[in-house]
């Protein structure tokens, strides 16, 4: 089943964001090329908040709107035992992605991959970093090849700088409020064969600090 913004519940304004800043450029590339409308095409995102707040649904929601594949990444799809690997397959993931253009590619847990680096940092940690930023390389370069990395974590602090400067976009994806709840709640539940007397309303209001995945499993057992 394909995701579209109606099964994503954030705030209104982080989807006219993204639908201005990435859609729109992969919709019409020729339109973005030069003048000012080139500024506002971004070549990478940062979607930071909470765990469970529908980052994942959001960036495959943002692909169909796109009409551009998804490359969902992570970590565990990088990381490797043996030295070198991880960086081919870093390499590799940016490869596809040109050849598969218009393409977002989405790293999930994206601090996991490329976190601060210091003194401690090991050689092949190092070489990770720098070959994610040569991945993400410049806005221009993304833009112009028709590619978007979007990156999720909910430790944006953990990151390494030069990553965070090649996503200049950052936008929270926070906890659903009262209303948000109340959509996602009767989206889960809306196949669901349900007691009468279960009021959407009420779980919705009864379930403050929830995330959307913490809703997803909890009604079944209320």
């Amino acid at each position: 089943m394909e995701t579209t913004f109606s099964d994503v519940f954030v705030e209104s304004a982080i989807i006219e964001s993204l639908q201005t800043i990435v859609s729109l450029p992969l919709l019409y590339p020729s339109y973005f090329k030069s003048g000012v409308l080139a500024s506002e095409a971004i070549g990478g995102i940062l979607l930071y908040g909470p765990p469970g707040t529908g980052k994942t649904m959001l960036c495959r929601a943002l692909a169909k709107t796109s009409k551009a594949r998804m490359i969902h990444i992570r970590p565990s799809d990088i990381n490797d035992k043996y030295v070198g690997e991880s960086e081919k397959k870093v390499a590799a993931v940016f490869e596809l992605a040109h050849k598969l253009a218009p393409c977002i590619v989405f790293v999930d847990e994206i601090d996991a991959l490329f976190s601060s680096r210091n003194c401690s940092t090991r050689s092949w940690e190092r070489n990770i970093v720098s070959n994610g930023m040569d991945g993400l390389g410049s806005a221009k370069k993304n833009r112009d090849n028709n590619i978007v990395v979007v990156g999720a974590t909910n430790r944006p602090f953990d990151l390494d700088l030069a990553i965070l400067r090649r996503m200049p976009r950052r936008i929270l994806v926070d906890m659903p409020n009262v209303e948000m709840r109340k959509g996602i709640l009767g989206f889960y539940l809306k196949n669901e064969e349900v007691e009468e007397g279960v009021s959407v309303e009420q779980l919705g209001m009864e379930t403050e600090g929830f995330s959307g995945s913490d809703l997803k499993s909890k009604p079944r057992s209320t």
